[in-house]
């Protein structure tokens, strides 16, 4: 697939919860051609300062209008740099990059679990997804957050008409603990189903085993370092299964972010 390096326009540049905001750009190569679960390298100034460009998952993309968005939370020096860029202002950001959250058209219900800021893949897959399906077929989105205020896209989610559950590890929202506590009582609601999920390592590791357990088909979008984002370092070596019993790397940047769970080698 064919990727774009833009100097892309700012906007908008929307606050979406605490210390976290949407950043949308016009950058119509990549809109046209992006797919849910890829995402873009992003330097905020031309200079090469800061050195290397950090990787942002594509909140949404709208063809017709040639824009896309990234989401981000203000974490760093990068981050705030991000965060100072006014409408008009220009990012460079390189894309479409890495493979794509793929349905799984056997399954009557595709849950989609994120967990912390692994609601933009997710979303852009929900937006995507739901105009396809069959009157059978349901969508069923899973979001965790460490509390109330750090949930985002709920909204989104819930207009496109998907039913949403949410998880609070303090309770100030929905479910006390973890957004894999839902995942677990889900599966044991008997509809076929498939599991699309993004988060923090630790929870997509919880959340493969319980897929493997109630034999569910699992797609994950891993959380990997990735310097230059187009293959060539290997910072983003992933470990995983080969047919004959064997373990071998996968880059995350390129064969991934997006992964079968069963093949992912959880350490």
């Amino acid at each position: 697939m064919a990727r774009y390096e833009v100097a892309a326009t700012v906007v908008e540049h929307q606050r979406r919860a605490a210390n976290q905001y949407e950043l949308i750009l016009h950058a119509p190569p990549i809109a046209q051609s992006a797919m849910p679960g890829q995402f873009v390298m992003v330097r905020p100034l031309r200079t090469h300062a800061p050195l290397w460009r950090r990787p942002y998952s594509i909140l949404r993309a709208n063809p017709d209008k040639g824009v896309i968005s990234i989401f981000y939370s203000v974490q760093s020096t990068f981050t705030e740099l991000l965060s100072l860029k006014p409408i008009g202002s220009t990012v460079q950001v390189l894309g479409p990059l890495g493979t794509c959250f793929q349905p799984v058209r056997a399954a009557r219900r595709h849950i989609l679990a994120a967990g912390g800021t692994g609601v933009p893949p997710l979303s852009f897959f929900a937006a995507r997804l739901i105009p396809t399906l069959q009157p059978d077929e349901q969508v069923l989105i899973l979001a965790g957050a460490r509390r109330r205020d750090l949930l985002v896209g709920l909204d989104e989610f819930r207009a496109l008409g998907a039913e949403v559950r949410v998880a609070t590890d303090d309770g100030s929202r929905g479910y006390k603990g973890y957004v894999t506590d839902l995942l677990a009582q889900a599966l044991e609601e008997p509809i076929p189903s498939a599991v699309y999920a993004c988060g923090p390592n630790r929870m997509l590791k919880v959340v493969a085993e319980l897929c493997l357990k109630h034999g569910v088909p699992c797609q994950v979008s891993l959380d990997a370092p990735m310097p230059c984002g187009i293959g060539v370092c290997l910072g983003c070596a992933v470990k995983v299964r080969l047919p004959d019993g064997g373990v071998w790397y996968k880059r995350a940047c390129t064969e991934g972010p997006v992964f079968r769970a069963e093949e992912v080698v959880w350490e």
